[in-house]
């Protein structure tokens, strides 16, 4: 088994070695050399059939074996960018055989989704032990696309000294670097919905009162009877009102739901996810959503239908650059985790196209929810809609092509506030 690897390496490496023009040139002149001594009756003409193909010979065994230890060392800075930004690969190159390297062009391999001029001429190196048996360089890369996309291996194409020669060698294996998704500033709104009057009620600060929220406050004239503390007033000997203070941590849900048939998506034959634009949109507007309620002072419940995002963002706990880390790699998940999915009293719902046992399922797990905002895909079913609307639900249409910024004004003056 170890002899037929062995064979199957070699076989691979003599491949790998390539004629220039130039060496296809001394080849076929030796050749022809070859043929026209006995024609020609000059004997002479074997001694340069012999120069010319041992030259070749020479140079194919120089690059077979030169380069054959190099150890390659490979970092981003940063690890992880923002879609359209600029990152930097950090490349060493260590020579670890006695032999010195000559002078090669290199290249990485770049995959779909990533940018940049990832080629170079590679410098003379020196053997192990000298000093000069290491070079390092960097370029500039620019993501694309969110995901976790490989970099490399590092491909080296080695001269001989004639440019007879060059073998093509694959180095190290290749390394991660992380695009995040794209990011869409938010304008503040108040979906705290209108009063039984019709007035519209300004939003609060936070979201979500409790009984822990309730203090007393001596009685001001104009202060409706109904609002009475009773308790305090009895304890302070004078009329003591309620008055509720907003709590300091507000929590909100986001939820995307990564159901392949509500996203539009299926595995092809290699078992990939076809790409899908609703999928690609819903997956913006989550990472906007919840960097627009982060920076807004909530704590952030970020979940998925399934178990890839899971995310409590809060001091000491989880960070935004986790959950847009865990949005840039998020695929869509076949299988619900109802159990783990635990409705806050004012959650934002990223749907795709929902058919009507898809909103039924839902409506019944957000049935707790004071206050429910959806995006869901326009090509929805107005009987799926209607029941979302009848669990009392904000609902707002969007195709991929719409700016989820223009979108989310759409929900101001929603009826968002939690219950007291």
């Amino acid at each position: 088994m170890t002899s037929e690897s062995s064979a199957g390496r070699l076989r691979r490496a003599a491949s790998s070695v390539v004629l220039t023009r130039r060496g296809l040139g001394f080849l076929v002149a030796g050749v022809v050399s070859f043929v026209a001594a006995p024609i020609l009756s000059l004997p002479a003409l074997l001694y340069v059939t012999g120069l010319l193909i041992g030259l070749v010979l020479f140079s194919a065994v120089f690059v077979f074996v030169g380069h054959s230890r190099v150890r390659i060392e490979r970092s981003f800075s940063p690890q992880v960018v923002p879609p359209g930004q600029m990152a930097r690969a950090n490349v060493r190159i260590t020579n670890l055989s006695v032999l010195p390297c000559l002078e090669a062009k290199w290249s990485d391999v770049l995959p779909h989704g990533i940018s940049g001029d990832a080629s170079g001429t590679l410098p003379a190196l020196g053997g192990s032990h000298g000093t000069d048996s290491r070079v390092s360089f960097s370029y500039a890369l620019q993501g694309l696309r969110r995901g976790r996309h490989p970099i490399g291996p590092l491909g080296v194409n080695v001269l001989d000294p004639f440019g007879l020669v060059f073998r093509r060698h694959t180095f190290g294996s290749p390394e991660m670097l992380t695009v995040l998704p794209r990011c869409i500033g938010l304008r503040p709104i108040a979906p705290r919905g209108t009063s039984e009057d019709g007035a519209t009620r300004p939003a609060p600060q936070h979201v979500g009162l409790g009984e822990d929220d309730v203090i007393a406050r001596n009685y001001l004239p104009g202060d409706a009877m109904k609002r009475l503390h009773w308790k305090a007033t009895a304890h302070r000997g004078e009329l003591m009102v309620r008055q509720e203070e907003q709590q300091l941590t507000p929590r909100a849900a986001v939820i995307l739901d990564c159901e392949p048939n509500s996203q539009g998506t299926a595995k092809d034959r290699q078992g990939e996810w076809e790409f899908s634009s609703v999928f690609e949109w819903c997956v913006v507007a989550t990472a906007s959503i919840s960097a627009h309620l982060v920076r807004a002072g909530y704590v952030v419940v970020l979940q998925s239908n399934g178990t890839e995002i899971d995310r409590f963002i809060a001091d000491g706990q989880d960070t935004l650059e986790d959950a847009m880390v865990d949005l840039a790699v998020i695929e869509p998940e076949p299988q619900d985790n109802d159990r783990r999915v635990a409705p806050e009293r004012a959650v934002f719902m990223v749907l795709g196209r929902l058919s009507v046992e898809r909103a039924q399922h839902w409506a019944a797990l957000m049935s707790t929810s004071r206050a429910v905002l959806a995006l869901v895909a326009s090509n929805t079913p107005a009987e799926a809609r209607g029941i979302l609307e009848d669990a009392r639900w904000r609902v707002v249409t969007y195709t991929p092509k719409d700016d989820i910024g223009d979108l989310w004004t759409e929900f101001d003056g929603a009826r968002a506030h939690a219950a007291g």
